[in-house]
C-alpha cells in the first residue's frame, strides 16, 4: 500500500468514527492532525477555515497539534488584509511553499500578528477546495527554516483532498454550511507576478 493509500484508509476510518458517532469531534481532529504530522514531520499543524466576524470574512485557525503531542483548539484570526495576498497565491496551485516565512513578501501582512507570535519560520499549506470554491486550509509549519520537497506536497494535497471530500460526502455535510471563497478574490484589478519564495 502506498503513503497516500495508507493516509486515505487512515482518515476514512477516522471521519467514519466520527460521522458514525462513536468518536467526538475534537477526538477525531487530534486524531487527522496525527496523519499529517506522522506523514510530514512537521513540528505543528493548524488547520483553518473563513469565518464572518461582522461585514468581514476573516480566516480563523480553529485548531492545531505539535509534533509534542499538544492538541490547541484556542482561537487565532487573520484580517483580510492580513490574508488576502496569501490566499490569491495559495489558490493559484491550492498549496503555498514558503521556506523562508519571516522574509516571503506575500506573508509580510501577517507576520507580526502570526508568524512571529507562533515562530513560524517555514510552512507549507494545501487548501480544501472543491467546485472552484476554497474552504480553509492546512497549515505545516516549522520554527526552522525547512527545504520542503515535492513529496511533501503531494503528501499534504493527498491528505486535504481526502479530507475535503469526505466531509462534503458526509451525514452532515459541514463544509456545505461552511464560508468559502472563490478561487481568486483580489484587492485590485491588477495582476499580481508569481512571487519566487524559495529565494
Amino acid at each position: 500500500m502506498t503513503p497516500q493509500a495508507e493516509d486515505s484508509a487512515r482518515l476514512q476510518e477516522l471521519l467514519g468514527e466520527m460521522y458514525a458517532e462513536r468518536a467526538a469531534r475534537a477526538d477525531t481532529q487530534s486524531a487527522v492532525f496525527d496523519v499529517v504530522l506522522g506523514r510530514l514531520r512537521c513540528a505543528r499543524v493548524s488547520m483553518w477555515k473563513f469565518d464572518p466576524l461582522g461585514d468581514e470574512l476573516t480566516l480563523l485557525c480553529f485548531a492545531s497539534k505539535t509534533a509534542a503531542g499538544v492538541f490547541d483548539t484556542s482561537e487565532r484570526r487573520l484580517r483580510r488584509s492580513e490574508y488576502i495576498d496569501y490566499f490569491n497565491s495559495l489558490v493559484d496551485t491550492a498549496t503555498y511553499v514558503s521556506v523562508d516565512a519571516m522574509n516571503d513578501p506575500v506573508l509580510q501582512p501577517m507576520r507580526e500578528n502570526y508568524l512571529v507570535a507562533n515562530d513560524v519560520v517555514s510552512m507549507l499549506d494545501a487548501a480544501f477546495v472543491l467546485n472552484n470554491r476554497t474552504y480553509g486550509m492546512v497549515c505545516c509549519e516549522e520554527p526552522v527554516r525547512r527545504e520542503w520537497t515535492p513529496a511533501d506536497t503531494v503528501s499534504l494535497r493527498a491528505i486535504v483532498n481526502k479530507i475535503a471530500l469526505l466531509m462534503w460526502n458526509a451525514p452532515d455535510p459541514v463544509l456545505h454550511k461552511t464560508p468559502s471563497l472563490p478561487l481568486h478574490i483580489v484587492l485590485n484589478d491588477e495582476p499580481r507576478a508569481p512571487v519566487d519564495r524559495r529565494r
